[in-house]
Parts: structure tokens; sequence; C-alpha cells
């Protein structure tokens, strides 16, 4: 594959994961942390419809990117042209394992479609399709896992269920990031207006909960699958696998960072704005930042649901960013395969000159 459609397909890919964890992620936050009581009627149906929104964008972009990635990886497989996808698309489809996984994640969307599609015309019991939703999105996670990396080893193992629980665990979190900061928020303040439901804080409290659980999931699966695929410390600083991991894990820390102060700082601040917070890591993360003190005014509610608002935005920007590292790291090959390939090439080298001195010795006797 040429330069230019690599890069095209890293942008691909990017925009996949995007619209994958964003699915995922709506589905649960509408799930497992909104419910009825929290809000009122009103509130309620508001995200709810701004929630089926994303849900909708989400699919469709999904559904291109993957067009887009089949096409992509045609081109890739039989080292043609866009004009040869007539001849090779069929084969690709039907004769290899990545066509046989691309053909259920599209036949999964398309379920996906029609479960999303039964909400908008039935106004009452949208419990079954969120939940047959949701189903559906895990399962289009599965097929990601499937056709990357960690199916090298085969379909059922254990590197592509931890792949799958780690994508499954950075999905609800980033895709919740996501609702929390935009869906949520804009629900319920007019533009340019920072006012809060008073069912929010309860709702920040439950997300930051399972955003924690997420977080248990997929930082040691994601380790797992790093030193999987690299095997030691050198090809950290010595492929471009390694170095992209790198940068990638780099945003991770960073963006791990940004949760610490919103999960032990703001949602604290959210949930009392005129109480005591005696903690030590608030009071530190207060003194570290130069927040509001430990008693604040009911006047500075506002800014602190303003800055928090604008924290969880910053947190999802930069998991997004790397994200972009995640699909670059899908177009390189693992440093694991450049340590085998240099073993074998310096085994290789070495193979004939121990056999010219087996022979040099036998001539001697």
């Amino acid at each position: 594959m040429t330069v230019p459609h690599g890069v095209l397909h890293v942008g691909v890919r990017w925009l996949d994961f995007i619209a994958l964890t964003t699915l995922v992620g709506a589905l649960a936050f509408r799930w497992l942390i909104v419910r009825p009581p929290l809000l009122s009627r009103q509130e309620f149906d508001d995200f709810d419809r701004s929630c089926w929104s994303v849900v909708a964008g989400s699919i469709v972009l999904m559904a291109l990117t993957s067009v887009g990635d089949l096409v992509l990886r045609t081109m890739m497989m039989s080292d043609g042209a866009l004009a040869d996808l007539g001849v090779a698309l069929p084969v690709v489809l039907r004769q290899t394992h990545y066509g046989a996984v691309w053909t259920a994640r599209i036949s999964l969307i398309g379920l996906l479609t029609m479960a999303w599609l039964l909400p908008m015309r039935e106004a009452q019991g949208r419990a079954w399709p969120l939940a047959a939703s949701f189903v559906g999105a895990i399962l289009i996670a599965l097929t990601t896992s499937l056709s990357g990396h960690a199916a090298d080893w085969g379909d059922v193992t254990l590197p592509v269920l931890i792949d799958w629980l780690h994508l499954l665990a950075v999905s609800i979190w980033i895709g919740g990031l996501f609702t929390l900061g935009f869906v949520l928020h804009h629900s319920f303040s007019p533009p340019g207006e920072e006012t809060q439901a008073p069912g929010v804080a309860a709702i920040v409290a439950r997300f930051s909960r399972m955003a924690a659980c997420c977080v248990a999931v997929f930082l040691p699966a994601g380790l797992y699958n790093a030193w999987l695929q690299v095997t030691s410390f050198s090809p950290l600083v010595s492929t471009s696998y390694g170095w992209t991991l790198l940068a990638k894990l780099s945003l991770v820390v960073l963006v791990l960072m940004i949760a610490g102060v919103n999960r032990y700082y703001f949602v604290p601040l959210l949930a009392s704005p005129t109480g005591t917070h005696n903690r030590l890591i608030f009071r530190t993360i207060a003194r570290l930042a130069g927040g509001p003190p430990v008693e604040m005014k009911r006047r500075d509610g506002q800014t602190i649901r303003h800055q928090f608002y604008r924290s969880v935005r910053l947190e999802w920007t930069i998991v997004v960013a790397a994200l972009a590292c995640t699909a670059l790291l899908t177009q390189f090959p693992p440093a694991r395969h450049i340590r085998r390939h240099e073993h074998r090439e310096r085994h290789a080298v070495h193979q004939p000159a121990q056999s010219t001195a087996i022979e040099v010795r036998a001539g001697g006797k």
C-alpha cells in the first residue's frame, strides 16, 4: 500500500474508533447511569432524544468507516488499484478471515440500525431497543478485536478476550465522557448559560464510579496487550511501533491525571458546592491548582460547573488524540514481528558460516 493509502487508512481507523467508542459509551451512559428518578420528565426526554441522535450519528459514521476499511484493506491484500476492486472484493469477502469478520460486523450494524429505528417509531417501551443496541455495540467491538493484531494467535484466544475487554472499558469511558461533557450538559443548558439540573450531580457521581471501574479494567489489559506486542523494552525505542506506543501511553498518563482531578476535586464540589471537604487529596489538588477555598459561596457553583465541563471536554479531547495513536499502531507491524524477522536474518547469516567451518574441519580430517 502506498503512503497516501496508509495515511488514509489511519484516518479511517481513527474515525472508526471514535464512532465505536461514542456508540458504546453513549448507550452505556443512557442504560447504566441516567435514570428517570434523577431527572424531571422533560429533562429526561430531552436527554433521551439527544442521546439517540448521538447513537444514530455513530452508527452512520461506523458504517461509512467499515466500508472504507474494507476497500483499503482489499487494495492492500490484492496490491491492486481502485479499478480492480470489482474482482478483488468478492474474493476477500468470501475467502478471507477479515471478510468473514467484516460481514458479521456490517450485519450487526444493520441490526443496530433497526433497533434505533424502533424507539423512533414507538415512544413507549424503549428498554428493549436500548438493551439490544448495547449488546449489538459490544459485539461490534468484538469484531474489531477479531480483525486486529490480537487475532494473530487465533479467534478464540486469551489475547482476543483481553483486547475486547480493553476496548469495551475504554469505549464506555470515552463515550461516557462525550455524553457527559457535551450531550448531557447541552440538554439542560441553553447556549451561553451554565445551569444545572438538580439530578446532574448524582449522575456525575455515578459516572465517576463507573469510569473508575473502567480504568481498573482497561489499564492492566492495555499494558498486557502492549507487552504482548513488544515482548521487551528495547523495541519501545528502536521501532516505529514502539515510539507510537510510547506517545499513546504518555497521553494516557496525562488524561488519567485530569481524570483524577475530575473525580477527587470536581465531583465532591458538584455534590456540595458550599460544604466542607476535608479529604487530603481534595485539599492537595485545590492547593496545587490554586482552586477555590474549601468552603465556597453559593454563587461560585456556576464557575465550578463551567470548569468541570471544560475539564471533561479536555479529557475527552486528549483521549481522542490517543485513539489516533491507536489507529496508527494498526498500520505498523508489531515490534515482536520485527524482532522475529531480525532474529531470522541473523540466523541466516551465521548458518552458512557454521556449515563452512564444519566442512573445513571435515576436510582436515
